[in-house]
């Protein structure tokens, strides 16, 4: 991704999930486009987990990373405007203003293959910082991709945060151990940030 891209940008999961899974189900099934098995009480458990997030961790993050001006929403690859991420963020009251200024580029994006034009800017940042935010990360070639457009456009991109990362746990060892850990700790919003 660093070769395509020029560098690649931290992320930072809210949570962890397997396939099968509730969250999973919450996740894929929470955007209209998910067919027979669309339930908007997903979107509605998936604000509940970024608004206690945000509340827990915002100060945290801004230590870490610096003030935040706005939150980003990656952009949908199949065209949807806007993402319904964008209304679970929305449903937040957070504060931080939703920054509209992704579209879907013209550079092919798949799995494992990050672009730099698989998102243009409609604005320029002129420094602002923005958070990165998507729903699911399993091997970063969209958000990375996206988080390249707005750089390109002048804004800052202290980096990506997801409301949940896909874990395989058979695919190593060392995720397998990983996947174990984390499953044994008691879920906090509190917990160590980074």
């Amino acid at each position: 991704m660093k070769a395509a891209l020029g560098e690649v940008w931290q992320v930072v999961p809210i949570s962890l999930y397997e396939k099968p899974s509730e969250l999973r189900d919450w996740l894929k099934f929470y955007k209209p486009s998910g067919g027979d098995e669309y339930d908007p009480a997903y979107g509605s458990k998936l604000t509940q987990i970024l608004s206690e997030f945000l509340n827990a961790q915002m100060s945290n993050i801004e230590a870490a990373w610096g003030p935040i001006d706005g939150i980003c929403v990656v952009p949908s690859t199949k065209g949807v405007v806007p993402h319904p991420l964008c209304e679970v963020y929305n449903r937040t009251n957070f504060g931080v203003p939703l920054v509209d200024a992704l579209v879907r580029g013209k550079g092919p994006l798949r799995h494992r293959f990050a672009h730099r034009d698989g998102f243009e800017c409609t604005s320029h940042g002129a420094g602002l910082r923005v958070l990165l935010l998507d729903d699911v990360y399993t091997t970063g070639a969209t958000a990375q991709s996206a988080a390249y457009a707005l750089k390109s456009a002048g804004y800052e991109v202290p980096g990506i945060l997801t409301i949940a990362r896909r874990i395989n746990p058979d695919f190593t060892p060392q995720v397998r151990s990983l996947w174990e850990r984390c499953s044994a700790d008691d879920f906090n919003f509190n917990g160590r940030f980074v």
